[in-house]
């Protein structure tokens, strides 16, 4: 025990938001450091053995421009690993990357985890981290999180509701008194947004663009609401008949169409989980409002479009995409009193 704490009087707490789409890594005391996409590009070589050659940015901007024998590979998905060895070789990455000048100490890691989890999901979690370096690894659910990332007062008897929405997936959740009320995970998200994107493209104009293109295209012109005016954006791709490169033009309303596909769903989860909820803390929700999080919640016109839909106040923090980590960060300092929202309490490796 002694030991323990000196180890961690010289370590550094780490709390790690493991997203679909993008990691980002928080030490304590010293911000977020690590926002990244959750990429890492290997080489296929001899009997099957697999070469790192980048993770994170470097690996990203290899995709689509590397030899048949490199692969760009997205160890997680929907939320959780897809890929066990991939995922502890990227946090290794990450964990070496913030532990320059002193990787002889393992960090004790707070990860966050989509709500719902089955137990094998949590333990690759857990046991990837482990086996990457860490001291210590406890995950905490990203509704959660995110709510403490906003400040949200979860040990009073007032009702909040937050909205996380990843890249693969949705967290909501509704805490009040110290506790979890309800909360629900949906296997969608940003990048759902972005495929869908990225088959209207294909069908409707008959080209291949990059992911780049489509997320140019949804900064660009997405929007939760129906435009008043028509903008439009020129973009370049490569006709599926010829193979050549060719010029189209996309407008916003042909966006807005294909967004709006995606959100019917998600708002119809959300007026699902508030009628099941509890006059009182519904009262609450009415009063104080939901907070949107995660890079998604920086859609045009989002916010607005739940707000008016469900007739509550909805709040978008500064830098949404980071509520989630520096919850977690906000989490490290007092484990004791959120135990009861750490999903995991047994770290030795092969334990569960």
């Amino acid at each position: 025990m002694f030991l323990d704490q000196v180890i961690g009087f010289f370590s550094s707490d780490m709390g790690i938001d493991l997203g679909t789409a993008n990691t980002l890594v928080l030490v304590k005391d010293k911000g977020i450091i690590i926002n990244e996409p959750s990429v890492v590009a290997v080489r296929r070589e001899k009997y099957g053995k697999q070469k790192i050659l980048a993770v994170g940015h470097a690996a990203k901007e290899m995709v689509g421009k590397t030899p048949g024998d490199i692969e760009a590979i997205r160890p997680m998905r929907d939320g959780v690993i897809a890929d066990f060895d991939m995922t502890e070789r990227m946090i290794r990455y990450f964990i070496e990357k913030t532990h320059r000048r002193k990787n002889f100490l393992r960090p004790r890691i707070i990860i966050s985890v989509p709500y719902g989890l089955t137990q094998v999901e949590r333990k690759a979690v857990r046991e990837s981290a482990l086996s990457a370096g860490a001291r210590e690894v406890f995950l905490i659910e990203r509704p959660v999180a995110a709510a403490i990332g906003c400040g949200v007062p979860i040990f009073e008897a007032q009702g909040s509701m937050v909205i996380d929405i990843g890249g693969g997936t949705i967290d909501m959740g509704i805490v009040s008194l110290g506790g979890i009320v309800d909360s629900k995970t949906i296997r969608f998200g940003g990048s759902d947004i972005n495929n869908a994107l990225l088959r209207y493209v294909r069908e409707c104009f008959g080209v291949i663009v990059s992911d780049e293109t489509i997320l140019d295209i949804k900064h660009t012109l997405g929007t939760a609401i129906a435009p008043l005016e028509d903008a439009e954006y020129a973009f370049q791709g490569r006709d599926m008949m010829n193979g050549l490169g060719r010029r189209c033009v996309i407008h916003q309303s042909e966006v807005y169409q294909v967004v709006n596909e995606c959100l019917i769903g998600l708002l119809d989860e959300v007026k699902q989980m508030i009628r099941a909820t509890a006059p009182e803390i519904v009262a609450d929700i009415m009063q104080h409002g939901i907070w949107l999080t995660g890079g998604t919640a920086r859609l045009s016109g989002l916010a607005d479009r739940i707000g008016t839909e469900l007739g509550v106040p909805v709040h978008v923090p500064e830098a949404p995409e980071t509520k989630v980590v520096v919850g977690l960060n906000g989490a490290s300092s007092d484990l004791v009193s959120l135990s009861r929202f750490i999903v995991n309490s047994k770290n030795r490796k092969g334990r569960d």
